[in-house]
């Protein structure tokens, strides 16, 4: 019991270091809605449920290597949730430019907030958020950090070469994905912008800014009711590829 009970301790300590390291990123989890609190008790939960499943007991090492081990656990968490965070902010950044491109963020507009282009990224995000709970999306992240522990063992560090890689595959798809999400947007806002310069051409005296913005926002607008669930459903798929590819 003197050996057995310092080990266990131990390694759950570790499981917990990586478990609520990735909890303070992963969607939903680590909003800051979520109180500190909560996210504490969600991580010893988890902890308490992945312990068994992350290998056997390791004996309880000097200060020195404990602490190794801890930093590589904490490491490990925050590549995982950084993986999920990457490609969630797809959907905030298509948001912004979904904005600018319909003139929510127009030097004239008074939106809400500092910066009007947020507001669209935001809902898009929220609803994202809600439809990924919904379809019990979360659990494919708390099954990727049980499943970790077989690519990266308790207390090692995660391999260099395989983790730039993962994040830079992720950081081209979430771009891609922020630009297939905005695309429609950017083309309307391409041919609105040449119907108002011909008319501005033929008639000089039209005010075009003061008829062309509400038409411009409100095609946008209508735009956005029918492209949101396929971005949505768009954003669900792209999450759940992030998690099969780290296993």
């Amino acid at each position: 019991m003197a050996t057995w009970l310092p080990a266990e301790i131990y390694r759950l300590a570790l499981v917990f270091c990586r478990i609520s390291a990735a909890l303070m990123l992963l969607p939903g989890f680590g909003e800051h809605a979520v109180p500190v609190r909560i996210r504490i008790l969600t991580g010893l939960a988890a902890a308490l449920c992945i312990a068994p499943l992350a290998g056997p007991a390791l004996p309880v090492p000097s200060i020195w290597g404990g602490m190794f081990a801890v930093v590589m656990e904490v490491t490990t968490g925050t590549l995982l949730g950084v993986l999920s965070r990457i490609l969630l902010s797809a959907i905030q950044t298509a948001g912004q430019v979904i904005g600018l491109s319909i003139g929510l963020s127009n030097a004239f507009v008074f939106g809400v907030g500092n910066d009007n282009s947020a507001v669209v990224g935001a809902a898009l995000y929220v609803g994202g958020l809600a439809a990924l709970f919904t379809v019990e999306g979360h659990h494919s992240g708390l099954r990727a950090l049980a499943e970790s522990y077989a690519m990266v063992p308790l207390g090692a560090p995660p391999p260099l070469g395989g983790s730039a890689a993962a994040v830079t595959s992720m950081v081209t798809r979430a771009f891609r994905l922020a630009m297939q999400l905005s695309m429609p947007f950017l083309a309307l806002a391409v041919l609105f912008n040449l119907a108002m310069a011909g008319i501005n051409r033929a008639m000089p005296a039209m005010p075009v800014f003061m008829i062309g913005a509400p038409a411009l926002l409100m095609a946008g607008l209508q735009l956005l009711a029918l492209t949101a669930p396929g971005a949505v459903a768009e954003l669900l798929g792209a999450y759940a590829d992030v998690f099969v590819m780290v296993r």
